[in-house]
């Protein structure tokens, strides 16, 4: 007959086992939630859906810009507050003065849009749609503009942001505008 401190012992060895495993796989569940909602956090579920493209034009700095402006769920442009632009990977004022400097740029006029062609010194190209901005709900304004924000750490409400646009000449400036305004958003990336 078995002795029952033996029994005992071995039953006690079996559940502590059973517990020791459902505890690690509850942290590890556990963990795992609490990332993926940390970086829900971070990423706007809209602007995740890893479609951005980049083209790389041969900038010295090797900064590549993304192809077209974010969209939203529906392919359309998807226009932001500075403050969530922000956390997303926008251009600083250097790498939008490096493409104005380094690319060379052509204009069209198509379907009633204006297209600003960035051409890169190793000749590829990205373009700039001109889709103006908004500055209050349902109001688009800046039309026959192409206009997207650019990383600004002042602590004012103003932010840096881009405006090109046509005027017997392609205009290619760095202005500040109302950091609650809905602009188009353009994405970098360093190699």
């Amino acid at each position: 007959m078995k002795e029952l401190k033996d029994v005992a012992a071995n039953y006690a060895a079996e559940k502590t086992s059973e517990i020791i495993t459902s505890a690690i796989a509850q942290a590890y569940a556990d963990g795992y939630r609490d990332g993926y909602k940390d970086r829900e956090a971070e990423i706007p579920a809209d602007l995740c859906d890893n479609k951005t493209e980049y083209v790389d034009l041969g900038l010295p700095s090797g900064t590549l810009w993304s192809k077209d402006y974010e969209k939203n769920d529906k392919d359309h442009c998807e226009y932001l507050p500075y403050l969530k632009a922000s956390s997303l990977q926008i251009p600083t004022e250097e790498q939008w003065k490096e493409l104005t400097t380094e690319c060379r740029w052509e204009f069209e006029r198509r379907n009633g849009s204006y297209i600003f062609i960035c051409i890169g010194p190793n000749g590829n190209s990205i373009n700039f749609v001109s889709k103006g901005g908004i500055k209050t709900e349902g109001h688009l304004y800046m039309e026959g503009k192409a206009v997207f924000w650019l990383k600004d750490e002042n602590g004012k409400l103003n932010k840096k942001g881009t405006w090109i646009c046509y005027t017997n000449k392609i205009d290619l400036e760095t202005t500040n505008y109302y950091m609650g305004y809905k602009l188009p958003v353009r994405l970098v990336k360093t190699k």
